[in-house]
């Protein structure tokens, strides 16, 4: 599940639990209420794993870079950098 599919499910939720409640119908209400917490449960779900993808990234980058400075290579140690920065990127778009 993904962070948008996860932030529809919660939308709709909170859709039909506001129905529920204004038209006086608790099962519609509890029902959106429990679709609701299962979009935000998803959602937090898909962040954490976006964020350690992103950690994931950061710390390939980080080794490639260093293993590139090392040996010379300005490609290798270029590519851990912008490796590193997406990681960066990929963490902050996927914190709170």
């Amino acid at each position: 599940m993904d962070k948008f599919n996860a932030n529809l499910k919660a939308a709709s939720g909170a859709v039909k639990e506001n129905v529920g409640s204004v038209i006086g119908n608790e099962q519609m209400q509890a029902e959106g209420k429990a679709r609701r917490a299962e979009g935000n449960a998803e959602y937090k779900k898909a962040q954490a794993e976006g964020y350690a993808q992103g950690a994931s990234e950061k710390l390939k980058g980080n080794v490639k870079n260093t293993v590139g400075c090392a040996i010379g290579n300005e490609q290798m140690e270029a590519e851990g950098k912008a490796g590193r920065v997406k990681g960066e990127a990929r963490m902050e778009a996927n914190s709170n």
